[in-house]
């Protein structure tokens, strides 16, 4: 009775929505089926990620949306010529920010794009942030793709990841990578900041400073630039490489930081000389204006004070600058930044290479993780995560756990969380062999099951095997059979019963 009266109400809010909307019937129509279908599967959806947004949060802000940001929305079949320009884009559906219109297929997932599109995402990010546009349009991408996941992989009854709706598996995986890490509530409010004063990208930088993902994240950004952004970026490699050989000799070095500030001071007290002097500075406005052509030409000595002023300040900065490299501190900073700058830019192996050590970088992370891991909650909530990792798209044909060093790696962590699981009488203890326990345990978690609370299962002996029958509460999922005697290995559990795992 619940669902269906929350059901109903999700409906009403929207139809109150639309009656101001001039959509078609046909559009109102999906967008009412979308809503349903989101509020039917949003339970599962939330079980296997494991997130803390509620599905009241979701269906509120996909209402809102499409409340404040969508005024016109056409849909295109597949084989009409207005698709074509979707098609060349290779998206779902094609959104105009500005104007807050939508092109789109007539299906519920690509209308949940179109509007996780057309929403003002920011992801504020420093302009000297070398990748600034890259990595905007990667957790654009991935925030999507990540919405669109609630409808295109789960269908109320079983989870299926659907390959054919993950458009842009890279940045997929490491938006994933990244939700895992700071979680949903973080990437969320990043997506609305716009203030300086919060700066997401340090703190990103900081959480992973231990480790080379953030050194690695950029390479990957540079691989995703366009051309225009390439160019602008191997400029200031260029410079920064120069610099960093300058910084090999630190006694030169320092040497001409004592100069370039010399030059900036004498600079600065001819520019003081000139602002203290009106008619100094009158005699320098006409002289200079007699030098441009009419277009060009300063309005009134004040506009030019201001251009000296701005000057003035430029020096300041440069001084300040400068006298900051020198502390001995900071330049050992600088000169690491500088490197780690440089290092970036050795993409020789190729983006799936890159992407490769990210992953590894990013499971370095998970098992120090896992060794701080002491509360109930957050062992299960691990698991979880892992098990869904796991399943996340490496490229266009395999999964992270068809990877075979990524897949050991993974269940070192895993064996470490569910070490601590049995410790604390979370998981079942099946052999008192800490390996065959391991072993039997992980198997099981490896499952399309979406509650693994709900998983049952019975040890049974196999012609002197150990045989594991792995059931959804009583329903039947699968068995597999361990290559051990069974009576060397030490099972802890009777036999002929469903026992919970957890």
């Amino acid at each position: 009775m619940g669902l269906f009266s929350k059901v109903e109400d999700y409906n009403l809010i929207l139809e109150k929505v639309l009656e101001s909307k001039y959509f078609s019937s046909n559009t109102k129509s999906l967008l009412l089926s979308m809503i349903y279908k989101i509020e039917s599967f949003y339970d599962d959806y939330k079980q296997v990620k494991h997130i803390s947004k509620t599905k009241d949060e979701f269906l509120t802000e996909i209402i809102e949306i499409i409340k404040k940001y969508c005024d016109n929305i056409k849909l295109v079949e597949p084989d009409s010529k207005d698709a074509e320009i979707i098609k060349q884009n290779n998206v779902l559906a094609l959104t105009n920010e500005r104007e807050r219109s939508i092109l789109s297929y007539p299906t519920e997932i690509a209308l949940l794009y179109a509007i996780s599109d057309v929403l003002p995402k920011y992801f504020y990010i420093p302009d000297d942030f070398s990748f600034k546009g890259s990595f905007q349009r990667l957790l654009v991408n991935g925030y999507n793709l990540n919405n669109v996941e609630i409808l295109s992989d789960f269908n109320g009854w079983s989870w299926d990841i659907n390959l054919k709706y993950k458009n842009n598996i890279e940045d997929n995986l490491i938006y994933q990578n990244l939700m895992i890490l700071f979680g949903n509530k973080f990437m969320d409010k990043w997506l609305e900041e716009t203030s300086i004063k919060i700066n997401s990208l340090n703190e990103i930088k900081s959480r992973l400073s231990k480790t080379k993902c953030f050194e690695i994240l950029c390479k990957y950004l540079y691989f995703i630039s366009n051309e225009k952004e390439k160019l602008k970026i191997n400029k200031l490699f260029r410079e920064k490489q120069e610099e960093l050989d300058k910084i090999s000799d630190k006694v030169k070095y320092f040497d001409d930081i004592k100069l370039k500030k010399l030059r900036y001071l004498k600079k600065l007290e001819k520019i003081d000389k000139l602002l203290n002097d009106k008619e100094l500075l009158r005699k320098e406005y006409i002289d200079k204006n007699l030098k441009l052509d009419e277009k060009n030409r300063m309005a009134t000595v004040s506009v030019y004070r201001k251009k000296v002023e701005a000057r003035r300040k430029e020096c300041i900065d440069n001084i300040s600058e400068l006298t900051k490299i020198a502390n001995p501190v900071n330049f050992m900073k600088y000169k690491n930044e500088l490197q780690d700058f440089v290092n970036s830019f050795d993409i020789s192996e190729g983006k799936e290479k890159i992407i490769l050590d990210f992953q590894k970088e990013f499971i370095k992370v998970l098992y120090d993780r896992s060794l701080n891991l002491e509360k109930e909650n957050e062992i299960i909530d691990f698991i979880y995560k892992i098990r869904y990792y796991k399943n996340i798209y490496f490229d266009d044909k395999k999964q992270i756990k068809d990877i075979k060093i990524l897949n050991k790696k993974l269940d070192e962590v895993l064996k470490v969380v569910i070490t601590k699981a049995c410790k604390k009488s979370i998981i079942k203890i099946i052999s008192l062999n800490v390996n065959i326990n391991f072993e039997i345990i992980s198997k099981m978690l490896d499952t399309k099951i979406m509650n693994l609370e709900e998983i049952r299962f019975e040890v049974r002996n196999e012609e002197n095997k150990v045989k594991i029958m792995m059931y959804e509460k009583e329903v039947y999922e699968k068995d597999f059979i361990l290559d051990y005697d069974y009576k060397n290995a030490e099972i802890g559990v009777k036999g002929k019963r469903l026992i919970k795992l957890f």
